[in-house]
């Protein structure tokens, strides 16, 4: 008689604490510890996390920002100035004035200038360190790409905000 040797299980369990689910679970629990030593509070906005979590309860309670501000209105500015003009708008970061055809480029390019300084102006007033708009750009509005299209015929002026270091 042949003798049968007791078969070996080929696969081992493995212990629980050594299964995906669990060191998932782990290390979860590790990198909440971890946020919650690093920002007890919570606060997520890069201000809040800058901004020290306790007050010296001796100095007043005074608002951190600036005296209000009149809000930014481009188009009062201008009209105040003087400048004729036929529409203002702003669109990422820039400002677009539109000026009758008759204007000169000379004209055009006060109107950029004066626009931008009035936009650094606005913004250190309300004490933000950098304009509404970085580029105002004064034109008709026409296209360069409309047929019979001369360059000289139409007004074209800009400024940046590098003016306002001046």
């Amino acid at each position: 008689m042949s003798e049968q040797q007791p078969q070996s299980s080929a696969v081992q369990k493995k212990a629980w604490y050594l299964k995906w689910w669990v060191l998932l679970i782990a290390a979860f629990l590790i990198a909440g510890g971890i946020g919650a030593a690093v920002n007890p509070s919570g606060d997520v906005t890069p201000a809040a996390i800058a901004e020290p979590r306790q007050r010296d309860l001796t100095e007043p309670n005074v608002a951190e920002t600036p005296a209000a501000v009149a809000p930014l209105d481009l188009e009062k500015f201008l009209t105040e100035s003087g400048f004729t003009f036929d529409s203002v708008s702003m669109s990422a970061g820039k400002a677009y004035i539109y000026v009758p055809t008759e204007t000169t480029n000379e004209l055009a390019q006060k109107i950029g200038n004066d626009a931008m300084l009035y936009l650094c102006d606005h913004a250190a007033q309300a004490g933000d360190n950098f304009p509404a708009a970085n580029r105002v750009e004064v034109s008709d509005g026409i296209s360069p790409v409309s047929e019979g299209y001369h360059a000289v015929d139409h007004p074209s002026g800009f400024a940046t905000d590098d003016i306002c270091d001046s």
